[in-house]
């Protein structure tokens, strides 16, 4: 990952070509290596990164350090094998680089410096997770099931690119529209490149989530019973177009939007209360693709993890404008190409 330009891919963004291969989704099967450059060694040395592992007790920097964990969190379940890109919602995207940016503080290079850290490190610093625990109650947006989730390990997906859309525009292309010679061998093609990844399915809504009992079967000699494990059951639906939503009145039937059912054996440990999980919250899915029927009507995840998604674009901002001109630590003590800039708290580069 360069610190050139900021790598953060927005999903509605990614516009994937109609005849792109299995390698697109995938790479070319090596796994990206992250190495301390001299840009980490300075950011070690930053006063973020300080507050990052010891906490702040300004309030205006506590929005700053917040901020940036609720960023941490909601690219780090989404980190991925492919490549050295990452993933950032648009509207995130779009907080980051107006919010958290100023001429004297350039967050998105410090955003980049946090990311690369969990990447090097493979985990999320223990300090980190203690810091945005104890700052959580004052700043609710940090998603802490997230974060425990990094502090365990990345456990990084095969591809971020290859979400639920794209596999049904995927098989469209490679099994519905296969001409009568290919149509013998496409869906089991299909199959091969798709199925067993471990990929992650966002805008799903729960149906229901409930403990399951194995089907009894007659055991061999030294074979132990399988244990009950719950399954959530989840339904993925066709988003309105923006020219669908643009009218309130509509003459006719309105069109009949896709869905997809999900079935999703979970995993034994979540990071995230079950109990609490209501019907019609909209979570994201992170498990291997394991079964699907034919036309992606539905799909079976096995080895999965829930987490609840927030609607960023209810959320009015992530830092007041004033916060960060007053934060002490907000400064470019990374890069020292900030030009002086006099303020409350003196003049600093």
């Amino acid at each position: 990952m360069r610190y050139a330009p900021l790598l953060a891919l927005a999903l509605g963004l990614l516009a994937t070509p109609s005849v792109a291969q299995p390698e697109f989704f995938f790479g070319n099967g090596q796994d990206p290596v992250f190495r301390e450059e001299d840009m980490d060694k300075r950011f070690a040395k930053t006063r973020l990164n300080r507050a990052l592992r010891e906490g702040t007790q300004d309030a205006n920097c506590a929005q700053v350090v917040g901020a940036m964990f609720t960023l941490l969190g909601e690219t780090g379940a989404l980190f991925h094998k492919r490549d050295e890109n990452f993933m950032l919602e648009p509207v995130l995207v779009q907080a980051l680089s107006t919010q958290l940016v100023s001429q004297r503080f350039p967050g998105n290079a410090f955003f980049v410096a946090m990311v690369r850290r969990v990447l090097i490190d493979k985990k999320l610093p223990p300090e980190w997770l203690v810091t945005a625990q104890a700052l959580a109650p004052y700043y609710p947006a940090i998603d802490l099931a997230k974060l425990r989730f990094l502090s365990d390990g990345v456990k990084p997906l095969d591809s971020f690119l290859l979400t639920l859309p794209v596999l049904r525009e995927r098989y469209n292309e490679d099994v519905v529209r296969a001409t009568s010679v290919a149509a013998s061998t496409a869906e089991a093609l299909f199959r091969d490149n798709y199925l067993d990844h471990e990929l992650a399915f966002a805008g799903l809504e729960v149906v229901d989530v409930r403990l399951e009992k194995p089907k009894k079967k007659r055991l061999k000699k030294g074979e132990e019973p399988e244990k009950p494990y719950m399954v959530a059951r989840l339904v993925w639906v066709e988003p309105e177009t923006p020219s669908e939503a643009q009218y309130e009145f509509q003459f006719g039937k309105p069109r009949k939007r896709a869905k997809v059912d999900i079935t999703a054996k979970l995993a034994e440990s979540q990071y995230v209360d079950l109990n609490k999980l209501l019907r019609g919250t909209k979570v994201l899915l992170r498990g291997r693709f394991w079964e699907y029927k034919k036309g992606i009507t539905s799909v079976e995840m096995r080895d999965a993890l829930v987490f609840p998604e927030r609607d960023w674009t209810k959320v009015s901002g992530l830092v007041d404008p004033m916060a960060l001109e007053a934060c002490p630590l907000a400064i470019n003590d990374l890069t020292g190409l900030a030009p002086l800039q006099p303020g409350a708290f003196g003049t600093r580069r």
